[in-house]
This record gives structure tokens, C-alpha cells and sequence, in this order.
């Protein structure tokens, strides 16, 4: 039997029930695995217990299914701080690790003096068990591995990511691909679950001055409608329907970002008459 993976894996729960079995699977072979629960009223405690995994909780509170999606650095924090090993990886109950992003993770973390201690990783998206191969955002490269020693922290309310000093540590790249999984009800109710990750998104942004405004929100926002609206045509007139992201969902992806340039707008132009008054 070969030894256990030496490296923490942080997982954040909330009501996972119907994911978590399959994701804690494909973590079999890590040492650690740390689940950051909202206290869930389902069975996700007892699966994870079942697997053997540490638990934690997301607050220092007792109230049942607490929500993390405007907090999420934070509640990241709190589940890298409970690891035990240097090497810490961090991702989603419904996702899974396929199995060869676990074999290229143990050639890093057992190796002695690995090339970087930070890496990124493409992922995938699978639609009720189907790989969808072809996405107008694709490779989708996330920063998932990291080694603890080098001071990381998340950052993010909404959207979190992991920082570090990017000029003294450079980033590796893995070969193999991280799996999201999207549930029958996310790609059903696909549009309400973007308006929601928008109206939080858009509360928790900040006016400011509009040459910083201009720069973050209307520059940074327009640059990535310009990619996907190169990068949508070109993925269907090469790759056809069949194995690409279903045209409705990629479409509602983009308005998205337009739906957020709308509410980021809104905001500043709220922000500047207050601040007149």
C-alpha cells in the first residue's frame, strides 16, 4: 500500500450532502483532509467524519446554515489555518480531483526541493456527469497548490484568490486538470445563480475616484466582454455544438459581465452624488 500523500486538502461545506461522498473519493490518498462547514443541517458532518476528516467551522457560531459567499477570503483563511502540513491545496465539495492531478501533487510535495512552491492548474467544467471540452473561457488557470511557508492569504470577498509575493516566488504550472462539477439545478437556474453572485459582488464593491473606477470596473470589465465576444464564434465555428459549453449558458456567461458593468455603474454614480450632498 503506498503512503499517504503528505499535504492538507481544505474543502468548504455547506448542506454538501449530495457532492461530498464523491469529492472526499478522489481525496483518498491525502493525509489531511480539513472540512470547513457552515453548520449544515444535512449529513455533511457525518460523511466527513465517515472519511475521517478534520472539521472545523466556518464561524465561531452556532447558528445553522451560515452563508459564506460575501466573506469567502476569510472563511479560506480560517480552513488553511487548521492544516497541519505545508503543502495546502483548497477547492469545492462538489469538485473532485481526477486521478492524475493526485499522482503530479505527490511528485511535488514528496519531492525534497521542488522547482516552485506555488502552483496553478487548468481546469474543466462536467455538466450532469459530461466533460465539456470546449469553453470560451478555457484553460481557466486557478492557483490551487500552494506551500504554506511562503506566507499566502486569500483575498476577495466574493471571488477569492490566493496572494502571495508574486515578485519572490514564481508560479509552477500543473499538466493535469482540476473538475467542477455543475449540478442539474445550477445549469437549470443558471441565470438567477449569476444575478445573485452579481448583486453580492456589486454590494460589496466600494466607490471610489473615477480614474480608479474607470481603471477596475469599466476597463478590466470591457476587456473581458472583448474576449469572450473573439473567443464565442471562434470556439463554435471550430468546435461545433456538441462538446462545447451549451450556447445558452455561454451566453448568459457573457451578459453577465455586462450585468456587472451596469451595477458597478450604478454604484459609482451613487457614491459620487453622496458624496456631493
Amino acid at each position: 500500500m503506498r503512503e499517504k500523500i503528505p499535504c492538507s486538502i481544505g474543502v468548504l461545506t455547506l448542506n454538501s450532502g449530495g457532492t461530498l461522498r464523491r469529492c472526499l473519493d478522489s481525496l483518498k490518498d491525502f493525509t489531511e483532509i480539513i472540512i470547513c462547514d457552515g453548520n449544515s443541517t444535512d449529513n455533511t458532518l457525518e460523511i466527513a467524519r465517515e472519511y475521517g476528516a478534520k472539521i472545523v467551522k466556518q464561524y465561531d457560531s452556532d447558528e445553522p446554515n451560515l452563508r459564506c459567499e460575501k466573506d469567502k477570503a476569510n472563511v479560506r483563511m480560517r480552513n488553511m489555518r487548521a492544516a497541519s502540513y505545508d503543502w495546502y491545496f483548497f477547492m469545492d465539495s462538489d469538485d473532485i480531483l481526477p486521478d492524475g492531478i493526485t499522482e503530479e501533487i505527490r511528485s511535488i510535495v514528496t519531492n525534497p526541493g521542488p522547482q516552485f512552491l506555488v502552483y496553478r492548474m487548468p481546469g474543466r467544467i462536467f455538466i450532469d456527469g459530461r466533460e465539456i471540452k470546449h469553453e470560451a473561457s478555457y484553460p481557466s488557470y486557478q492557483t490551487r497548490l500552494i506551500n504554506r511557508k511562503i506566507n499566502p492569504y486569500f483575498k476577495g470577498r466574493v471571488h477569492d484568490r490566493l496572494e502571495f509575493d508574486r515578485k519572490k516566488y514564481k508560479v509552477g504550472e500543473l499538466k493535469n486538470y482540476y473538475d467542477f462539477h455543475w449540478s442539474k439545478d445550477r445549469v437549470q437556474n443558471y441565470w438567477k445563480y449569476l444575478k445573485m453572485y452579481s448583486g453580492w459582488e456589486a454590494e460589496v464593491a466600494n466607490g471610489g475616484p473615477w480614474l480608479a473606477f474607470f481603471y477596475w470596473c469599466v476597463y478590466k470589465r470591457l476587456r473581458i466582454i472583448a474576449g469572450y465576444l473573439y473567443r464565442i464564434p471562434l470556439m463554435y465555428l471550430r468546435y461545433g455544438f456538441r462538446d462545447s459549453m451549451p450556447l445558452k449558458l455561454q451566453l448568459l456567461t457573457l451578459w453577465y459581465h455586462f450585468y456587472l458593468l451596469y451595477l458597478f455603474t450604478k454604484k459609482q454614480i451613487f457614491y459620487v452624488r453622496n458624496k456631493w450632498v
